[in-house]
């Protein structure tokens, strides 16, 4: 079994769905729970031409962004296949803005699996404010590449909001 297939559950491996129907069947640590200050934080993906988005929201900016990177590894095949010993990683970002902050950190995480073969486990943001972003990661190294490449975060149409106790970001990412 190639692929996202392998990440299904039984009964939906070989239906006729295209990647983004059978992505939203992955299984997924904390999908839609409440996180600990109480709101919920989810993600979804959004069609487009040639690049696909991601749209998150959370009851806190850094909740918005562990979303944005859990939509991002969903992308590259949910769960990739990892071996070896757990590994701890920082992963530190500055930018000039939320928005910037956001496509930074992004890409960061994009090359720390595409280039350094590191899969997260789990994340947690240590500190972010307007200009840097510190995120504590748990990694494995990956057994083989994602099950889809990603080139890059881009800026098209990105936006970072918080607006009624409620943040929201929009980035779409060049396939």
């Amino acid at each position: 079994m190639l692929g996202i297939e392998r990440l299904l559950p039984e009964g939906i491996r070989g239906e006729s769905m295209n990647f983004q129907q059978k992505a939203r069947h992955i299984p997924c640590a904390n999908c839609g729970q409440h996180t600990k200050k109480g709101g919920r934080a989810a993600f979804r993906l959004l069609e487009h031409t040639a690049d696909m988005g991601i749209e998150a929201v959370a009851p806190t900016c850094d909740e918005l962004f562990v979303q944005a990177a859990k939509a991002l590894l969903s992308i590259l095949a949910g769960q990739g296949r990892a071996f070896g010993d757990v590994q701890e990683r920082t992963i530190e970002v500055t930018a000039g803005d939320m928005e910037e902050l956001l496509v930074v950190w992004l890409n960061e995480l994009l090359f720390m699996i595409q280039a350094r073969g590191l899969w997260p486990l789990d994340m947690a943001v240590v500190r972010i404010h307007a200009g840097a972003l510190e995120v504590r990661l748990r990694v494995v190294p990956l057994a083989a590449n994602p099950e889809r490449e990603i080139k890059a975060v881009t800026y098209h149409h990105l936006l970072v909001t918080h607006r009624h106790g409620q943040w929201r970001a929009r980035v779409y990412l060049d396939l």
